[in-house]
C-alpha cells in the first residue's frame, strides 16, 4: 500500500525523453464530488468517442467509484444506473457504531452484488482509488485486494458515513487530502493525465432550502448543519486542490460546471452526464493531441495554458481598523 508522498512538476516531465510509442501512457484522474461525479460519465463517453487510450484510471470518492466500474468493465449506462441505485433514500440505515448518519450495510450489500469478490488485479486495467487514514492522517493509495472495501473507504464521506476499518487503519473519504488525485496517476506510471475536477467552490453559499436538496437530507438530520459542515469542507478541499495541481498539473483539466448538482443527490445522474459532456466537448482538440501523443504520430504533446476556472484566492476581509492599538503595536512598546 503505497503512501503517496512525490511531487513532480510539468517541466521536469517534458524534459524527459519521449518514451516509444509502445510504453506511452494515459492516465484518467477523477475527483470526488458525491452526486455531482455524474459527470465523469460524460466525460468518458467523449473519450470512448474520440478513442482516446486510457491505461490506467485513479479516482477518490465519487471518482473513485466511477474509476472501479469502468475498469470493471462497466458500460457507460450501467454507471448511471449505479448512482441511481445509490441514492441515500435507497441505502439509508442507521448506522449501529454511532459514528455515521447512515450505516454503511445497504451500500456493501450492493456494491456486493454488483461487482462481487472482484480484486484491483481482476480489473480490465490499472486502478486505484484514495482514501485518508483518519488514524495516522495520511493519503493511502489503494490499488491492490478487494474492490468492494475499498469502494466503502473512499466514498466514507465524514459524519454522513462511518470510517472504514483497514488493518489497522481507519480509513475515510480520500477527498479530505486529494480529491483529485493526479499525482497518484503519475506515480502508477502515466506520461500524460487527463484529470476531471469537480469543485464548485465558487458557487454562491446560502441556508435556504435548495430545489436539488436531497428529501433525506432535510428529514434525516439538521440538513443546515450538514449545509454548513459540507461548505467548510468544499472550502478547505478546492484550496487542498489548486496547491495540488500546481505542483503536479495534469495535461488536460476538464472542469464541468457542477454547481447546480446537489452533493448528495445521486437519483438523476443524467443531468451531470450532460454537463460532464459538454465540458469534454469543449476540450475535444486537447485529447485529440493527447491520442496522437500516445500512438506516436506526435514526439510530444506541448503544454497548453489550463483553461481551469481556478479557485482565486480571496483576500481577507477586514472588519474594523486594519491597524493594531497603539499599545499593541511593537514601536508603541515602552512608551508612556
Amino acid at each position: 500500500m503505497n503512501m503517496t508522498r512525490w511531487i513532480t512538476t510539468i517541466r521536469e516531465r517534458l524534459q524527459r525523453p519521449a518514451p516509444p510509442p509502445e510504453t506511452r501512457r494515459i492516465g484518467l484522474a477523477l475527483s470526488g464530488g458525491g452526486g455531482k461525479g455524474a459527470a465523469h460519465i460524460g466525460v468518458l463517453q467523449v473519450i470512448q468517442e474520440l478513442d482516446i487510450p486510457i491505461d490506467l484510471i485513479v479516482g477518490t470518492s465519487a471518482g473513485g467509484a466511477v474509476a472501479v466500474l469502468y475498469a470493471a468493465g462497466f458500460d457507460l449506462a450501467a454507471i448511471q444506473d449505479v448512482f441511481r441505485q445509490s441514492a441515500l433514500r435507497r441505502i439509508a440505515t442507521p448506522d449501529p457504531t454511532g459514528t455515521g448518519i447512515i450505516g454503511q450495510r445497504r451500500r456493501e450489500e450492493m456494491l456486493y452484488r454488483l461487482l462481487g469478490d472482484r480484486t484491483f488485479a481482476d480489473l480490465n486495467l490499472p486502478c486505484a482509488v484514495v482514501a485518508t487514514d483518519l488514524v495516522s492522517g495520511e493519503t493511502v493509495v489503494l490499488n491492490e485486494g478487494p474492490v468492494v472495501p475499498a469502494l466503502l473507504a473512499t466514498t466514507a464521506l465524514p459524519a454522513l458515513f462511518p470510517p472504514v476499518p483497514y488493518g489497522d487503519m481507519l480509513l475515510a473519504d480520500g477527498g479530505i487530502l486529494n480529491n483529485l488525485p493526479v499525482d497518484v496517476a503519475y506515480e502508477l506510471g502515466a506520461q500524460r493525465v487527463i484529470a476531471v475536477d469537480l469543485r464548485d467552490a465558487q458557487a454562491g453559499f446560502s441556508l435556504q432550502p435548495e430545489e436539488n436538496d436531497s428529501l433525506l437530507a432535510r428529514f434525516m438530520f439538521a440538513p443546515k448543519q450538514f449545509a454548513v459542515a459540507q461548505r467548510a469542507l468544499s472550502l478547505l478541499m478546492a484550496e487542498a486542490t489548486e496547491l495540488r495541481l500546481q505542483q503536479h498539473p495534469p495535461d488536460v483539466l476538464i472542469q464541468p460546471d457542477v454547481a447546480s448538482i446537489h452533493t448528495l443527490d445521486l437519483s438523476t445522474p443524467e443531468k451531470g452526464y450532460a454537463i460532464g459532456l459538454e465540458a469534454a466537448r469543449e476540450l475535444a482538440g486537447e485529447l485529440i493531441d493527447l491520442r496522437l501523443w500516445r500512438n506516436g504520430t506526435q514526439l510530444a504533446v506541448q503544454p497548453q495554458p489550463r483553461r481551469a476556472r481556478k479557485i482565486e484566492r480571496k483576500r481577507s476581509v477586514m472588519i474594523g481598523s486594519n491597524r493594531l492599538p497603539a499599545r499593541s503595536r511593537p514601536e508603541a512598546a515602552g512608551t508612556v
